[in-house]
């Protein structure tokens, strides 16, 4: 008997990768035991997309057109939404770019990850090899350990995932999702599993993931821990005021009750916390 898979896939414009993807996922599945669904979410993309696709026979191919353009993570959780609304038997749903970056010779190694945890975690892939520019490396570099250091938890991972079936009405219920699908996963405090695969190379055209792009995508992360980094901010803050007025009380100490105090720097000195603390 075989079982049924649900692939989705966001598609803004890359509609010849597309094509692309829709072959290379019924070869790299064409000797399974799974039926495919592929429900490509068109994200109201500016160029019209083909009358028709070359699916392959072990495909069914849907596409969900989106009347306004709502962004990458936005239309990744209107395509989960579709399904969960439509209450599809599928046991798993995968989630992945449509550009040749997630490549689909991976899924199977992530419905068998998936297996073996028992259908009660999502499993992740994590890209081990990256192909962009050394610029956009080291931006994707600071912006993980930014990342870190305002949330308390590590990032490792994108889209390219693998949803039980049993997992999916709590993701289309939780609203963070909708501003980051990765980064609310780790705070939802859902069960997830990573497994480790290379970047694959975009099928054709140029990227739509630039630095700009990089850093609306950073933020939106970084949105779903607004109350954390808020409140670590704070705690920042309030331990830097309480070094502050540690100087300030050492400095008076030494200006009243000492002879080491030179004329004019107790002022000076004050001045420089005086201008600290009205910048925090």
């Amino acid at each position: 008997m075989k079982h049924k898979i649900s692939i989705v896939t966001p598609v803004f414009n890359d509609w010849d990768c597309l094509q692309f993807l829709i072959s290379d996922i019924g070869k790299a599945l064409d000797n399974s035991l799974y039926t495919i669904h592929v429900l490509a979410v068109n994200d109201c993309s500016s160029e019209i997309p083909p009358d028709a696709f070359v699916i392959p026979k072990n495909i069914i191919f849907e596409r969900l057109d989106l009347v306004t353009n709502v962004g990458h993570q936005r239309a990744i959780l209107i395509g989960l939404c579709h399904l969960h609304e439509k209450q599809i038997d599928s046991q798993h749903i995968v989630v992945m770019d449509s550009d040749g970056e997630d490549r689909p010779k991976y899924i199977n190694q992530l419905l068998e990850t998936s297996k073996s945890s028992g259908h009660n975690k999502v499993v992740f892939a994590n890209r081990t090899k990256r192909s962009e520019t050394w610029v956009f490396k080291t931006f994707y570099v600071f912006y993980k350990i930014l990342f870190r250091l305002l949330t308390g938890v590590r990032i490792s991972f994108g889209n390219f995932s693998c949803i039980p079936i049993s997992i999916l009405s709590r993701i289309c219920n939780e609203p963070d999702f909708w501003n980051h699908y990765s980064s609310a996963m780790i705070k939802s405090r859902i069960y997830y599993e990573v497994v480790s695969t290379e970047r694959g190379e975009r099928y054709t055209g140029d990227s739509k993931m630039n630095i700009n792009s990089l850093i609306l995508h950073g933020l939106s992360s970084l949105s779903v821990y607004i109350e954390s980094i808020i409140i670590r901010i704070l705690k920042i803050n309030f331990i830097i005021l309480f070094i502050l007025i540690l100087c300030a009380t050492f400095v008076v100490y030494i200006k009243y009750s000492t002879t080491l105090a030179i004329p004019g720097w107790a002022s000076y000195t004050f001045g420089i916390i005086f201008n600290i603390l009205f910048t925090i």
